[in-house]
């Protein structure tokens, strides 16, 4: 387990920011009219949102331009990175050019965030896809993914039903194009637990 001593307002976590993908604009629906103009405004996003001495876990899928371009993108980001590899990320970059771009690199990772404002510790864990369950999803730990692309389409609804209410998609397509903090996921998924939409047991 990896822990973290940060202030939970200075944790960050995003997935799935496609940097250079222009497909994914019409795919998604994303509301750029240039790859060019997301590219920018992903950038600015993130560092209006993430201090310089914030910490943002990545979940997976980072781009889908060269290695030279996402170099130069990610040298513009504010904070200390760490990746949770997602499919794109396997099949697209080199091992040199990621460990260049991440403090670490992870497939799955198991992480406890102290939260000081509240004193409590956040446990979670982190891959780029929804997991059916994980390590102690019964004592409440989070599973944070991305991959789905959550947006506003009915669909969505329906996938919301087969979710813990522990579980959150931190990909950029459902938190408004910016990376989201530890606590404000803890907020989400206070609400979450509230609303029968989501599952609570495996069991029941």
């Amino acid at each position: 387990m990896k822990k973290i001593d940060k202030s939970a307002d200075k944790v960050f976590f995003t997935s799935d920011l496609h940097f250079g993908h222009e497909w994914i604009i019409s795919f998604n629906q994303r509301p750029y009219k240039s790859v060019e103009q997301m590219d920018d405004e992903l950038i600015k996003n993130w560092n209006q949102t993430v201090p310089k001495d914030g910490i943002v876990f990545v979940l997976g899928d980072i781009g889908y331009t060269d290695d030279k371009r996402i170099i130069e993108i990610f040298n513009q980001l504010h904070g200390e990175k760490i990746l949770i590899k997602g499919n794109h990320d396997w099949d697209y970059y080199k091992e040199e050019t990621l460990n260049s771009l991440f403090k670490e690199v992870y497939d799955l990772l198991f992480l406890r965030v102290q939260d000081y404002n509240h004193s409590v510790y956040h446990y979670m864990v982190l891959c780029h896809y929804p997991m059916f369950d994980w390590q102690n999803s019964y004592k409440g730990t989070w599973q944070l993914f991305g991959h789905i692309h959550t947006r506003r389409l009915k669909e969505f609804q329906t996938v919301k039903s087969r979710l813990f209410s522990t579980q959150y998609d931190v990909g950029v397509d459902n938190n408004q194009f910016h990376p989201i903090s530890c606590r404000e996921i803890n907020e989400i998924i206070e609400k979450q637990k509230k609303n029968p939409l989501f599952k609570q047991s495996n069991y029941y």
